[in-house]
């Protein structure tokens, strides 16, 4: 359910954009419950009471100005889609309402067509901002601890599952072809580095698919869940208690080369670590009243005392804290930036991006590369960030033609970026650097997948902030 708040002084108008929000809720299944105010200061106030999803504001509203309440509910809920409706052709005016917080403008009259479009995308970005929420809590059967990268696919259909073998198996196996033939084009390293892919790698891969198989074979849709530490990656499918569990021994048993895994009745995690360990299968029985050790051989328990206490000395739990290097004003600028960036981002993987929206997309990286390189701390992040726009400036047809498979690469990178954003400055982080290496490796791999093919790039006018 989404909460939308529509401020016009207008009526008439919001009669119209309330009857469109409807019809596009009634033809894609989705629940609007809408609000109506015709002035700035009441708008404010029941932003107190309720945290709107998207704000639709009148550039011409009563008893205050637009840019100072779209400033105030901002402050008060930084997570909504602020949408500036207006016919004014004033430059200045939209200028100013964007910069207190606005994230789009729409021009009236409105074009239904255009409209419904762009509620595509502003449903879309709400749902990337709530998961990223989820992301700082683990998953696995080996602990809650925060993770420096978390991926999440949910096993809807055969498509869903294939993407996730894509992605973890034959891209990373492609990579390798890629990064040789790009050294010239200083893009360097690939995705490799983060997933180091390897045989163990593609034993976890196959093993989590063979599970994901056997459930959609059965009309149930599991959730993947994979997770990265500096020493480990751990891949967990939960959604299995439908699921005979001899079914799912079996294809873990069949793999001699498997790595440590956890299984109870409706649950999997696959523990994989970035360098050759030795470790071992552990199996948590259905029956809560049969102990663990009660099926384990002495061996297998004292293995298991062997690896806790590796895990616990290769993965100390370091405090987190907040870092305050970064001026706020700039501070602001990267996550204004990078609001737009992302509403991009989901686009691209849809194949109807135009030439103008990934022209944007590269300025959105530049600045934000822009104002994190002033910063010795963020410098890294800002270097990888300029060179993909520049990557992406020289080859923006095709960036067009791969738009297909670039959607999940583009997206995970937006996520990552916010997760970045997010941890070092509001949440905490082990470390000023901690998401330096996954959003530096994703950048290049980016950029890596555009040099195969170089177009010259043009300039197109931009007009709107996101024109869809």
């Amino acid at each position: 359910m989404k909460k939308i708040l529509i401020v016009d002084k207008n009526k008439e108008s919001r009669i119209y954009l309330r009857t469109m929000l409807e019809e596009y809720a009634h033809d894609t299944r989705k629940k609007f419950v809408i609000y109506e105010t015709d002035n700035g200061n009441e708008a404010v106030m029941m932003s107190d009471h309720e945290n709107y999803d998207m704000v639709f504001i009148d550039v011409e509203i009563s008893e205050m100005e637009s840019a100072k309440a779209t400033e105030l509910i901002r402050e008060k809920n930084s997570k909504a889609m602020i949408i500036v409706v207006s016919d004014t052709k004033d430059p200045e005016i939209r200028s100013r309402i964007l910069r207190s917080g606005a994230e789009d403008y729409i021009r009236k009259p409105i074009d239904p067509d255009l409209f419904y479009s762009r509620l595509d995308n502003y449903t879309a970005l709400i749902q990337s901002r709530r998961l990223h929420l989820s992301i700082h809590e683990g998953h696995n059967l080996y602990g809650d601890a925060t993770y420096g990268r978390t991926i999440s696919y949910f096993i809807k259909e055969y498509d869903v599952l294939a993407e996730f073998w894509e992605f973890y198996l034959l891209e990373t196996q492609e990579t390798r072809t890629l990064t040789d033939a790009c050294r010239r084009c200083n893009v360097g390293k690939s995705i490799l580095n983060t997933h180091q892919a390897s045989t163990r790698l593609s034993d976890t891969v196959r093993a989590i698919y063979d599970i994901s198989i056997q459930a959609l074979n059965i009309n149930v849709t599991p959730h993947i869940w994979i997770e990265e530490s500096d020493k480990n990656i751990y891949f967990t499918i939960e959604g299995l208690s439908q699921i005979n569990p001899d079914r799912i021994r079996t294809i873990l048993n069949k793999i001699p080369e498997l790595n440590t895994y956890i299984f109870d009745h409706y649950k999997v995690t696959i523990l994989t670590p970035r360098e050759k360990v030795d470790l071992c299968k552990v199996e948590i029985p259905s029956d809560p009243k049969k102990s663990t050790e009660a099926i384990m051989t002495e061996t297998a328990k004292s293995e298991i005392q062997s690896q806790v206490v590796a895990e616990t000395y290769v993965e100390p739990v370091v405090e987190n804290q907040i870092f305050y290097y970064m001026d706020e004003e700039d501070l602001e600028d990267i996550k204004e930036n990078l609001s737009r960036l992302n509403t991009l981002l989901l686009m691209v993987g849809s194949g109807d991006i135009r030439y103008d929206e990934v022209e944007e997309i590269a300025y959105y990286l530049d600045r934000i590369g822009k104002s994190a390189s002033i910063y010795s701390e963020s410098y890294p992040i800002a270097r990888s960030l300029g060179e993909l726009s520049s990557t992406i400036n020289n080859n923006v047809q095709t960036f067009i033609d791969k738009s297909s498979s670039l959607g999940l690469f583009c997206k995970t990178f937006g996520l990552d970026l916010t997760n970045w954003l997010q941890m070092i400055f509001y949440d905490g982080a082990p470390s000023v650097n901690f998401m330096d290496d996954t959003i530096i490796s994703n950048a290049q791999m980016v950029g890596s997948m555009l040099c195969i093919n170089v177009s010259p790039s043009e300039s197109i006018d931009m007009d709107d902030i996101f024109d869809f």
